[in-house]
């Protein structure tokens, strides 16, 4: 799996981007003119970053292999709002979901895409974790919160809607 982003993203985008890549240790491509097309030609799984006002605003993972894919709406804090610096992952990461998520009604279909599309080909590991949790704010369906040992490591994003597509555009 491969991260890149729209075209022409703003800086705090771009910060978010290089949080992903150092957190997930997975390869960030910047997109500059290349197509989707040609992203598929280098990876058959996208995790594509998408803007609302300036902000990272949507995350897509695109499957190439089964001609679908899962977009989100998300917020987002970056790395260094969370740690105040710079944090490197070069283990890969494991995957914790929270126990008051499981009674959340639906959480079991949105947990299975999300498996599905993103965490099975995310570099999993014992030693850092990805903490999924429930948000008290009722708009969001849930968080991930990523972690090595027990302080924060990563990027906080709140995941607001999923929806799957049978289409790659």
């Amino acid at each position: 799996m491969i991260i890149t982003s729209s075209r022409k993203p703003s800086q705090r985008t771009r910060s978010f981007l290089r949080d992903l890549e150092r957190t997930l240790n997975l390869p960030y491509i910047q997109r500059g003119k290349l197509s989707l097309k040609e992203l598929f030609d280098i990876d058959k799984h996208i995790l594509l970053i998408g803007e609302f006002k300036g902000n990272p605003g949507t995350l897509v993972v695109y499957d190439v292999e089964n001609c679908k894919r899962l977009s989100s709406f998300i917020t987002v804090k970056l790395q260094r709002e969370i740690c105040g610096s710079k944090i490197y992952n070069k283990d890969g990461v494991k995957l914790v979901v929270d126990d008051k998520l499981w009674e959340k009604e639906g959480f079991k279909e949105i947990y299975d895409n999300y498996d599905k599309f993103l965490f099975r080909h995310l570099n999993l590991n014992e030693d850092a974790e990805i903490i999924l949790r429930l948000e008290r704010d009722p708009k969001y369906l849930f968080a991930m919160q990523f972690y090595k040992g027990r302080a924060k490591i990563g990027p906080l994003i709140r995941v607001k809607s999923l929806k799957i597509f049978d289409s790659l555009y």
